[in-house]
C-alpha cells in the first residue's frame, strides 16, 4: 500500500541567470532535507489541483517500479507537462529570466527546505496560472472539447491529460 508524502505548494518569484546552477542548489537543499522539490512555471500550470494530480501519478509510477524518469522530481514534471520525454518536461519548470513559480516540497523536512529556498526564490503570492491559450497549446485541447465540457472545466481537461499519461506508458 502506497502512503502519500506530505505535499506543500507555495507561490514564489525568482530571477534566474544560470538555470543549471540554481537547479543544482535546489537539488542540494532537497538532499539535505530529504525532500523532493519541484519548481513549476506558474504560467504553464492550471493551478494547484493540476500539480497535486501530477504528484499523485508520479508517486504511483515510482511505487510501481516503472517510472519513465530517474528522479521523482522529473517524473512529476513529466506528468504535469503531459509529456513522456524528459527533454520536453523541463519547459514546465524553472527558466532563465523572471519566473513566476509554484514551488512544490514533497516529504522530508518541508519547513527547513522552505527556509533554505528563501535565498533562491522569494515566497510571495502572485495568483498566476496558465492562460486559456497556453493550456490549449501545451495540452492539445481543442475548441470542440471546450464546447462539450464548458469553459469553466478547462482545468479538468488538463488533469485528464495528466491521467492519460498512464495509458501511454
Amino acid at each position: 500500500m502506497m502512503t502519500e508524502q506530505l505535499l506543500t505548494i507555495h507561490e514564489a518569484k525568482a530571477t534566474v541567470g544560470n538555470t543549471a546552477a540554481v537547479l543544482a542548489q535546489i537539488n542540494k537543499i532537497a538532499e539535505k532535507t530529504g525532500s523532493t522539490i519541484v519548481l513549476f512555471d506558474a504560467e504553464k500550470v492550471a493551478g494547484p489541483d493540476h500539480i497535486r494530480s501530477a504528484v499523485r501519478h508520479a508517486e504511483r509510477s515510482f511505487a510501481s517500479g516503472k517510472p519513465v524518469a530517474r528522479t521523482l522530481a522529473m517524473e512529476i514534471l513529466l506528468y504535469a507537462s503531459g509529456q513522456r520525454q524528459c527533454s520536453l518536461a523541463p519547459k514546465f519548470g524553472l527558466h532563465t529570466g523572471e519566473n513566476l513559480l509554484f514551488v512544490v516540497i514533497l516529504g522530508g523536512d518541508a519547513a527547513q527546505a522552505q527556509q533554505l529556498l528563501n535565498g533562491i526564490v522569494s515566497f510571495t503570492m502572485h495568483g498566476v496560472t496558465a492562460s486559456r491559450a497556453t493550456l490549449m497549446e501545451e495540452f492539445g485541447i481543442t475548441e470542440d472539447e471546450i464546447a462539450v465540457v464548458g469553459e469553466d472545466r478547462m482545468n479538468e481537461l488538463v488533469i485528464e491529460r495528466v491521467a492519460l499519461m498512464d495509458a501511454y506508458k
